[in-house]
């Protein structure tokens, strides 16, 4: 067995990197160095990540919603690319577009929702 903070977290990172298929998560704890560095080394099959998402289901929605609001409120809301080479990336830094009304905040909450749902 593996431990559930582990297996979270991985769920986590594969999600927010668009890997979604439980056979290509557990190729990827084999074959690629960020996974690896997530899990620590331990490399999960197929059926135990897909076993742990079935029967944490509703736990991990709920969670997915909450991280998905805390990367928007702190502006890492857009987790698409990571750069590890050191690469200069242009970048808005300005925040005077991104104050939120309540109603504006209640309506991303609920189109983060959707959005974990459609997962």
């Amino acid at each position: 067995p593996y431990h559930p903070a582990m297996m979270v977290a991985l769920l986590l990172y594969v999600y927010r990197s668009g890997v979604y298929s439980s056979r290509r998560i557990a190729l990827g704890c084999e074959e690629r160095l960020d996974f690896q560095a997530v899990t620590a080394l331990n490399q999960p099959d197929f059926r135990t990540i897909s076993e742990f998402r079935l029967r944490h289901l509703a736990a991990l929605a709920g969670l997915f919603v909450q991280v998905l609001a805390l990367c928007r409120k702190t502006g890492l809301a857009r987790l698409e690319h990571v750069a590890v080479d050191g690469s200069k990336i242009k970048a808005n830094a300005s925040n005077k577009h991104k104050a939120m009304s309540y109603a504006r905040v209640v309506e991303a909450e609920a189109e983060l929702t959707r959005e974990v749902d459609a997962w």
